[in-house]
């Protein structure tokens, strides 16, 4: 199986007015992002908004994306769950329909101690033939996988990528250190991309790409397959406001599922109990984007 690397868009779900999934709407965005060459996309993360969505939901859309982009891309399925059991049956349904790989954060609400991360990974990994991808998010899920079990757990069949969503950039060093490079890293902080990518991140598990996905894929290809960390520096400065608004104005879905509706695409509603967003908000959003040319 090849290599993952690149930047991967992280779907947002769109939702109708009551509530229901817009499954046309999204084979409309997935036909979108391949076209504006992104390197692949990811299904129910965090936003995606999986939590708000029930299994028959999970199922359809992993049924949905798998089905659409129809091998064009890798399709990385989010396969969180707050048990060990429910996430191996997330995985394996995610494999029987055809994913290239999983994204899975560790339990989230219990708080589970390091050795019960390992044991939680190692069990998945035992049950799975898929690559796993860890997903370290600490602010989201009040949960850290310190590197050393993600030394840890890089020794383990199929667990060969992390996300790393801490926001703190010697983690990529301190990972890439202790797995001596055996678990390759994908930046999971949206302005902290073009450092990761410098220290040796080799893809971008990215939120903007949503709405700006041809910068967001130019990103990686001019800093790591091109090595021009002066020009990937250029178009960095010029996404940071906005890369800078998703990341801590606590509005992501919502922001991402306006853009992607001006674009003409689908948006759409976010899952209850989020509210709209204002004028003013969505006149803060219009001004971060006026300087890109999206088509």
């Amino acid at each position: 199986m090849q290599k993952l690397h690149g930047t991967y868009v992280v779907m947002v779900t769109p939702f109708t007015g009551d509530g229901e999934v817009d499954y046309s709407g999204m084979r409309k965005n997935i036909e979108w992002w391949i076209g504006q060459k992104i390197h692949g996309l990811i299904p129910l993360g965090s936003t995606g908004e999986f939590a708000s969505l029930s299994d028959a939901q999970k199922r359809r859309i992993t049924e949905t994306v798998i089905e659409q982009v129809n091998g064009r891309l890798p399709v990385v399925v989010g396969a969180t769950a707050e048990t060990t059991e429910k996430a191996i049956e997330y995985s394996l349904q995610a494999q029987d329909l055809g994913a290239t790989a999983l994204l899975i954060l560790p339990p989230f609400y219990y708080a589970p101690s390091q050795d019960e991360i390992y044991s939680h990974y190692q069990r998945i990994s035992k049950r799975v033939e898929l690559p796993i991808m860890i997903y370290n998010n600490p602010f989201t899920s009040n949960v850290d996988i310190q590197p050393e079990t993600i030394a840890r757990m890089a020794e383990l069949p199929n667990i060969s990528y992390v996300k790393e969503s801490s926001g703190d950039i010697k983690r990529i060093t301190a990972i890439r250190e202790l797995t001596n490079g055996s678990i390759t890293v994908f930046c999971g902080w949206e302005d902290m991309a073009w450092e990761s990518f410098a220290v040796g991140a080799e893809g971008w598990v990215c939120v903007i790409g949503n709405i700006l996905p041809r910068a967001a894929a130019e990103l990686y290809e001019l800093v790591v397959a091109n090595k021009d960390l002066n020009g990937g520096y250029d178009l960095y400065k010029r996404m940071l406001p906005i890369l800078r608004y998703l990341e801590y104005a606590g509005k992501t879905q919502k922001a991402l599922k306006y853009g992607l509706d001006k674009l003409g695409l689908c948006g759409g509603a976010s899952s209850s109990p989020k509210l709209p967003l204002t004028e003013e908000e969505k006149l803060e959003i219009d001004k971060l984007l006026e300087q890109f040319e999206i088509n």
